[in-house]
């Protein structure tokens, strides 16, 4: 590899990744903060050395700088977080980037694979200012499920659902407390981050069918400048937390099994609909199944067991977990299409970080010795027998 075959946004790509500021790479760098900026802008090209020493600072091999860019880099729809308002600028810009790498990732097992299409309705909102009413969103909670022919019951797995219709998700580590989860559209494929710092199935399927809701009613509506203003940001917010309970509990289903308001008694509707504690209460309250006093018993029994950041079966409850990407790459290698060094040059990513990306077991993309390359002397072999 030469200078020239170093590509400028590869080099700020893996620096936004990372999370560091230009003057912040410069300084473990040992250069200027001009000099970074030259380097993305491609006005001057790195050395060899420098080149080096981003690799080792940023933990991407050095080919990573010198692959090929998609033919388009921009996302088609904005990029919701499920996020706290205080969660700095620089996290939502890393997890873009992280996006762009897994939608690579995923660029590359779709050379060899087919993915599901995706497939949801065409029921997005136009009117970007007024809220969706509660009736509006049971409505269209029904219509995916009748969409997807899931009936009224608890969905035993969401994760496979999801991925059954075309929708990508990824479970990573993303380095940053306040971000819970994020989607996207990208080149007409709907992907979805879920965090790991949060990571009970409970609230995993709850923050898939919050994310859910932001691919199909907000995609076409919104731009991510819309997304910096406040009272759009909390309405959208709303909707989307509104949605997840609605479509993981419908309404008829849900309240048929509510009839008593004991904590043991919503800690067995768990075990059956696989939804939190705590956003049950609130379903509750939506629909009126249950008194103001009752709800208030309900949330001093939640106070009480010390229930509000960690409930009763989070610990018990197997997690799901996303699988294409993993029965992708084990196609690949148990057909002898690719080997696991063709899959780590091409992706331009460490073994460990594309495991990390696509949720494989640890070491499945580790380099194996070579075996089979020295064997008994047939004397020996035939004393043997």
């Amino acid at each position: 590899m030469t200078k020239k075959d170093i590509i400028p946004y590869r080099i700020k790509q893996a620096r936004v990744s990372r999370g560091y500021s230009m003057g912040e790479l410069a300084d473990l760098l040992g250069i200027t903060r001009s000099a970074v900026s030259q380097y993305e802008l491609g006005t001057i090209g790195p050395t060899d050395y420098i080149i080096g020493q981003m690799s080792s600072v940023l933990k991407y091999p050095i080919s990573f700088f010198s692959k090929k860019l998609p033919e388009t880099t921009n996302a088609n729809s904005a990029v919701y977080f499920r996020s706290r308002r205080t969660t700095a600028q620089k996290a939502k810009n890393a997890a873009r980037e992280k996006i762009s790498i897994f939608r690579e990732i995923n660029d590359y097992l779709s050379f060899y694979v087919d993915f599901p299409k995706p497939n949801l309705p065409n029921i997005g909102c136009n009117n970007p200012v007024t809220p969706l009413s509660l009736n509006e969103l049971e409505n269209y909670a029904s219509l995916l499920r009748n969409y997807w022919k899931l009936g009224s019951g608890p969905i035993e797995n969401l994760t496979s659902v999801l991925q059954k219709n075309g929708i990508m998700i990824s479970v990573m580590d993303l380095n940053n407390k306040k971000i819970d989860a994020f989607s996207v559209w990208y080149n007409s494929i709907p992907y979805i981050f879920i965090s790991k710092d949060k990571y009970s199935n409970a609230r995993l399927r709850f923050d898939l069918a919050h994310e859910l809701a932001h691919l199909l009613l907000h995609a076409n509506t919104y731009v991510d400048d819309d997304l910096e203003n406040k009272a759009i940001s909390e309405k959208l917010e709303t909707e989307a937390d509104t949605f997840a309970a609605c479509f993981l509990l419908p309404k008829e289903t849900f309240s048929r099994d509510v009839y008593s308001t004991s904590i043991n008694h919503f800690i067995q509707l768990k075990k059956k609909w696989k939804v939190s504690i705590g956003a049950m209460i609130y379903r509750c309250a939506d629909l009126d199944i249950l008194s103001p006093n009752q709800i208030k018993y309900l949330k001093d029994q939640m106070t009480y067991g010390h229930y509000w950041k960690r409930e009763p079966l989070d610990d018990q409850i197997p997690l799901e977990t996303p699988i294409a990407h993993k029965q992708a790459f084990e196609l690949l290698l148990d057909n002898n299409i690719v080997t696991v060094s063709d899959i780590v040059d091409s992706i331009g990513c460490s073994p460990s970080e594309i495991e990390e990306y696509s949720f494989l077991p640890e070491g499945m993309l580790k380099p194996s010795a070579p075996t089979g390359i020295i064997k008994l002397k047939d004397k020996i072999a035939q004393y043997r027998n």
